[in-house]
């Protein structure tokens, strides 16, 4: 049976940012997120194939290759696509290492940052308020299914550092000021690791908190390394 107008139309609107906040659903698509999430216990509100065999795993709706085009976020539509209720995240917990992120723009950063935490064993990321938006279909596929093992909260009040302060946590800034990450002591489990925004790097809030400062040395004549790339190798070094 196709898809219908209506159905197509409400997806698409949550190509934007206003809709999936107003219906608190998002999109994710391709078979590995849409395995992640099930196996995550996420609530899925609808899923679509064009494959009859991911259609029967799935559970999902079979529809013709142009219609998922029509719905799809990306610009070569994957086999699969599924709407997703946005997640409950767990409150914040001491004793864990946590990554507070001031100011991320760019969804491909966001993105990977969480993968990479996801993959060195860091469980709390914190997202500033001008941070891009979490559901962002390219933040959403650039995580390749971490988003679904991460827990991710927004810093909406803009207190948690301060709050982080009052709890005794360390906090230490990526900045090319800092001491040498090699030369460091590995930091205490409770730990806030702050990478700034790929333009102006910490928030002037941000460093009135910060204890110390971390620098990655670079053997070449790179003006600085991406905030996705800093921030993965800080995460690998001190997330054993």
């Amino acid at each position: 049976m196709p898809i219908s107008k209506a159905q197509i139309k409400n997806i698409r609107s949550l190509h934007q940012s206003k809709f999936r906040k107003e219906k608190g659903l998002f999109i994710i698509e391709g078979e590995k997120l849409v395995q992640e999430a099930k196996s995550s216990g996420a609530i899925f509100d609808a899923l679509y194939a064009t494959d009859e065999r991911i259609c029967s795993t799935f559970s999902g709706e079979r529809i013709e290759a142009h219609e998922m085009q029509q719905i799809s976020c990306l610009n070569n539509a994957s086999p699969c696509l599924a709407v997703v209720h946005q997640l409950t995240f767990k409150p914040i917990l001491n004793g864990s290492k946590m990554l507070y992120l001031d100011g991320i723009k760019d969804p491909g950063n966001l993105g990977t940052l969480i993968r990479s935490a996801d993959a060195f064993g860091w469980s709390q990321i914190v997202l500033a308020p001008h941070c891009v938006e979490l559901y962002n279909p390219k933040v959403v596929q650039s995580t390749m299914g971490s988003i679904f093992h991460v827990n991710i909260c927004t810093d909406a009040t803009g207190t948690f550092l301060h709050e982080s302060k009052q709890a005794n946590r360390e906090i230490i800034g990526a900045d090319l000021s800092g001491q040498k990450l090699m030369s460091m002591s590995k930091p205490n489990k409770d730990l806030v690791l702050i990478i700034g925004s790929e333009s102006h790097g910490i928030s002037d809030n941000a460093r009135a908190l910060v204890d110390n400062y971390v620098l990655i040395e670079q053997l070449g004549n790179a003006e600085s390394l991406n905030a996705a790339i800093a921030g993965s190798i800080i995460m690998h070094q001190w997330g054993h």
